[in-house]
């Protein structure tokens, strides 16, 4: 029995291997044929779709050429302005717009990537255009997840865009000309809890010397960035006594949604940083197009992008709906001392520094509203020094709780500071480009001078929409023509021409400084005029003067280079006192006075004295009139000039 009983099992289990078989040979037989079909049928929408988009030429139109950052190169192809390989689905990518479309529908339709890896997670604006242009059902793509992208854009919640322009910083080379980035807002209330999209150099020391150098010959890496705004305003407002003005765009929040996509499939990737053209402000302008392709910014700005121009042409785009003044902290604090008496504001920074108690406030010989005015200050002042890390938390926090509560003992009401009143924006200044035509006379010789400046601004100029006591002038060029003598000269070449004339006041100790370097033609001992390779540098103090100007003192070093010069060289040391001064900003006025001795090769001293006045007659036209006397090498020279200028 046992015996039968195995058999009957072992043709039990040999029958039901023979189903197994012939199941499986049969499910083989049904893949076989039908793979081929599902295969045919996923690769005829996809082939169908490549030739109309090749048919059709979408390559070449614009969304896609701004999504990709392309540019004419001069040739039939333009190239991307985004450096990194990693950016490109095909290898010629950078380059071929159409390789780089065709590699990116075919990755839409690719079957097996895993979700944060899939194109439409990597580069979901690009992916979003094509699925619209081309009219791409969702259903006909392999389904994928985008985790974390889906997980940031919630976090964000692109709602609106905003302009952000922090005004000119001298003493960082990365924001001498100002700086612009965007802020895109969510649903909630406060722009403060909005996030600041950055395109910024990255440099491998973030205090290399020579940054500005490098930066204007693209050896440091560009990045997009994101973070969150109010670190931002910390940084500019707090830290670097920056104002901040705020330009509300007209974007959608679909359009606002498009932007923050480009954004996110920018991130991580390089560029090479360019000073003056493909800088931050450069970068930026691509968002705004991504997000509304109609406009065009990137293409109507000139070979030099100064972050003044491109808010200009924002605005001239029909794109900005309002402004906003972000006063730096600084700027408040200047405007609480100016209401109130010196004695107050000895007594405010005595008690920020720990050097007096809050209540001692109360005590002195000041009405309420300046008491409450006081306090303000003394509470301002302790949260420049926290943000500046001069004081640690728990002092901080003991010092400024004193100060609230020696403050709410005069009444919420009592000396209310005043607020600050904006000043004119920097996009209502004049333009950064300059020509000059001038007329003048130089030792009783008649001369005609031409100048031109690609950037930025003037001490001389009108002062409005630009920081007070700056000065910075790019590839300043001027030739004269002397039509008796019958010559056409080069005068002078400045490379780079930065003043900086920071007002010291019992608040704040700034140091002014200044550095400029070019072609000058200076008066040698044969008393002949030469061109030669001029560095000076030097540094100072600067006051403002009540009812008389900006008043300043300098000590400077002076290094000339010249096969004219005996010994090629010669190096002097000396300095510089100046008075400058703007009357109802039409009437512009500068006096300055400089004397040099070089005792080291050719035993020489030079003195010079210049009043130049300036007369705005429009926004971009002014009037400039200089006299100027020198004596040098013993011969004396004096020049009168005549000038027309004209921003551009």
């Amino acid at each position: 029995m046992p015996e039968r009983r195995a058999v009957r099992q072992s043709e039990v289990y040999g029958a039901k291997r023979l189903v197994y078989l012939f199941f499986a040979l049969l499910a083989a037989l049904i893949v076989a044929v039908e793979a081929p079909c599902a295969l045919a049928a996923e690769s005829a929408p996809l082939e169908a779709l490549l030739a109309r988009a090749a048919a059709e030429a979408i390559h070449r139109e614009r969304p896609w050429q701004i999504l990709l950052h392309y540019k004419p190169t001069g040739s039939d192809s333009p190239r991307s302005l985004v450096d990194d390989p990693k950016f490109f689905l095909a290898p010629d990518g950078k380059s071929n717009p159409g390789a780089e479309l065709e590699a990116t529908l075919r990755g839409l339709f690719q079957a097996g990537a895993k979700d944060d890896e899939a194109v439409r997670c990597r580069f979901p604006a690009r992916a979003a255009w094509l699925q619209e242009r081309l009219g791409i059902p969702a259903e006909n793509l392999s389904p994928v997840a985008c985790d974390t992208l889906v997980r940031e854009m919630a976090a964000v919640d692109p709602q609106r865009t905003v302009l952000v322009f922090p005004a000119a910083y001298l003493n960082n080379p990365a924001s001498m000309f100002g700086h612009t980035f965007l802020r895109v807002d969510s649903g909630y209330q406060s722009p403060l809890l909005g996030y600041a999209v950055n395109y910024s150099a990255h440099p491998p020391t973030p205090d290399d010397f020579l940054y500005s150098f490098k930066g204007i010959l693209g050896f440091y890496p560009g990045y997009y960035s994101i973070l969150p705004y109010y670190e931002k305003v910390k940084e500019y407002t707090n830290l670097e006594h920056r104002d901040i003005w705020e330009y509300p765009l007209n974007l959608t929040p679909e359009e606002t949604r498009r932007l923050a996509l480009h954004v996110w499939e920018l991130q991580g990737f390089s560029s090479d940083y360019y000073f003056f053209d493909e800088n931050c402000s450069f970068n930026i302008l691509f968002l705004i197009e991504a997000a509304r392709p109609s406009v065009n910014l990137t293409d109507r700005l000139p070979l030099w992008v100064i972050p003044s121009d491109t808010v200009r042409a924002v605005q001239e785009a029909g794109l900005v709906a309002g402004t906003v003044y972000r006063p730096a902290q600084a700027t408040l604090i200047s405007r609480l001392a100016a209401q109130i008496p010196r004695e107050a504001q000895v007594t405010a920074l005595a008690v920020s520094r720990g050097k007096a108690a809050a209540e001692s406030v109360r005590e002195a010989s000041l009405s309420a509203p300046e008491q409450g005015r006081t306090l303000e200050l003394a509470a301002e002042l302790l949260q420049y020094r926290y943000a500046r890390k001069e004081l640690e938390k728990g002092e901080f926090n003991r010092q400024f709780l004193q100060v609230l509560r020696s403050r709410s003992v005069l009444g919420a009401g009592t000396g209310v500071a005043l607020p600050v009143a904006a000043p004119i924006r920097p996009d209502q200044g004049h333009r950064t480009g300059r020509g000059e035509v001038a007329l003048g006379v130089r030792q009783r010789e008649f001369f005609t001078e031409f100048a031109w400046r690609p950037a930025y601004h003037d001490l001389l100029d009108p002062s409005a929409g630009y920081s007070e006591g700056a000065q910075i002038n790019f590839l300043d060029t001027r030739v004269r023509v002397y039509p008796r003598k019958g010559q056409f000269r080069l005068q002078r070449l400045r490379v780079l021409d930065i003043l900086s004339l920071s007002p010291r006041n019992l608040l704040f100790k700034p140091v002014s400084w200044k550095v400029n370097t070019g072609l000058e033609r200076e008066t040698l001992a044969d008393g002949n005029e030469r061109l030669m390779i001029r560095l000076n540098a030097g540094g100072g103090l600067a006051y403002a003067v009540e009812r008389v100007g900006l008043a300043y003192a300098m000590a400077e070093a002076d290094l000339n280079l010249s096969d004219r010069l005996r010994d090629k060289l010669d190096v002097g040391l000396g300095g510089s006192v100046g008075l400058v001064r703007e009357v109802a900003g039409i009437w512009k006025i500068a006096l300055t006075l400089t004397g040099f001795s070089y005792p080291l090769f050719e035993e020489h001293t030079k003195l010079q004295a210049s009043l130049a006045q300036n007369f705005r007659i429009t926004t971009n036209t002014s009037l400039e009139l200089s006299l100027t006397g020198e004596r040098t090498f013993g011969y004396d020279r004096f020049e009168g000039k005549l000038g027309w200028k004209y921003f551009f």
